[in-house]
């Protein structure tokens, strides 16, 4: 809490090895000495407390397991969990050689991600089938996507999907809304399940007919940080 880097070093060994959330392992004293500086000066002024809830020890090895709270200002910012494992060293101190942490913060939550997401199976799809805009519905999807129409054979990559397409649209125009009705993101992947209907109307003429369904994707993030379809499956 004084922000004294100098002070927490001392509690750890030459070898030590920390390891933060969502980051590579910090190795070694120097290292976690940057590592620390870097962190305290994007925190702030923020304050730990932390509480040990088991200690063991065997031999010259021990067992550390407990709680940690951080706040700022007053304020609750972030709880988790933490173990490490502490060794006596030649000198007859202890200190700290692994170190590793967790929260208990929902690290699944991305507003901007789910928004993204959402998007893809009912506005951007049926934004595309509606204009007829056949390249707009094949970037909906990435380069090894499985579509998997009510019916038919599974049709995999962009290739295929766009053949698909070109034969379904002379045959069908088709205009669809839809509700995402649940979101699950897992790190660069996620889950989509909603329902949807719509109006199918003969090219050559003929009474629309309606349908509706569900539908389920799943979806990956790509390098430049959007995100697309890699497999869909819908009922009607």
């Amino acid at each position: 809490n004084a922000q004294d880097v100098d002070g927490w070093l001392q509690q750890v060994s030459d070898n030590a090895v920390f390891m933060p959330l969502n980051q590579a392992p910090v190795e070694g004293r120097k290292a976690i000495g940057e590592w620390l500086n870097a962190t305290i000066k994007s925190l702030g002024p923020t304050k730990l407390a932390v509480t040990p809830a088991e200690i063991e020890g065997r031999g010259d090895v021990a067992f550390v397991r407990g709680a940690y709270a951080t706040t700022l200002n007053g304020a609750n910012t972030g709880t988790g969990n933490y173990i490490e494992i502490w060794q006596k060293q030649s000198d007859g101190t202890w200190r700290i050689i692994r170190d590793v942490w967790n929260t208990n913060a929902d690290l699944t939550s991305d507003p901007a991600a789910e928004a993204a997401i959402r998007k893809l199976p009912v506005e951007d799809w049926c934004a595309a089938e509606k204009a007829r805009d056949l390249d707009a519905k094949i970037r909906l999807f990435t380069p090894d996507a499985v579509f998997i129409p009510p019916g038919e054979r599974p049709v995999i990559g962009q290739p295929a999907i766009r053949t698909w397409h070109e034969a379904d649209w002379k045959q069908n125009k088709y205009e669809c809304t839809g509700t995402v009705d649940e979101v699950q993101i897992v790190g660069e992947s996620a889950f989509v399940r909603g329902t949807f209907s719509g109006v199918l109307t003969p090219t050559k003429g003929g009474a629309p007919t309606r349908d509706s369904g569900n539908f389920a994707d799943f979806v990956r993030r790509q390098p430049d940080g959007s995100w697309k379809i890699a497999r869909v499956i819908w009922n009607t």
